[in-house]
């Protein structure tokens, strides 16, 4: 099985190239992205992406590229985390039952956060 690794994006979205960007960076050194999800965090426009990422040769350099990215506030790597399965029915109630819901989300729960800033490591 590869490892893989969840990466949380803090950016400013400017135009529809934002996205682009974050994906291009990964794909041009060949690191596959498994899943990504994205939520607007305030009306600046500061968004907040997760993306779960295959651990290869290239991930810490696109990381460290991805952090030097024009729009990208921060990077930070979610070191030890893993993803939490809800399930929500019509009604929105939420639960961990398969049979209680149609609707699958997913959160990533973690408890040691590396930020890169930059291209330097900036926290730990």
């Amino acid at each position: 099985m590869t490892q893989e690794k969840i990466v949380k994006v803090i950016g400013y979205y400017r135009d529809p190239g934002f996205l682009e960007r974050i994906i291009s960076n990964f794909r041009k050194l060949w690191v596959d992205i498994d899943w990504m999800t994205a939520r607007k965090i305030n009306d600046e426009g500061l968004y907040e992406v997760y993306l779960s990422i295959r651990n290869v040769k290239n991930t810490e350099l696109a990381i460290l590229n991805l952090s030097k990215t024009v729009d990208i506030e921060k990077v930070e790597v979610l070191e030890d985390g893993k993803l939490v399965k809800y399930y929500a029915n019509e009604k929105g109630e939420i639960s961990s039952d398969e049979n209680e819901g149609n609707i699958r989300i997913f959160v990533p729960v973690y408890s040691k956060v590396t930020t890169y800033s930059w291209g330097e490591k900036s926290g730990s």
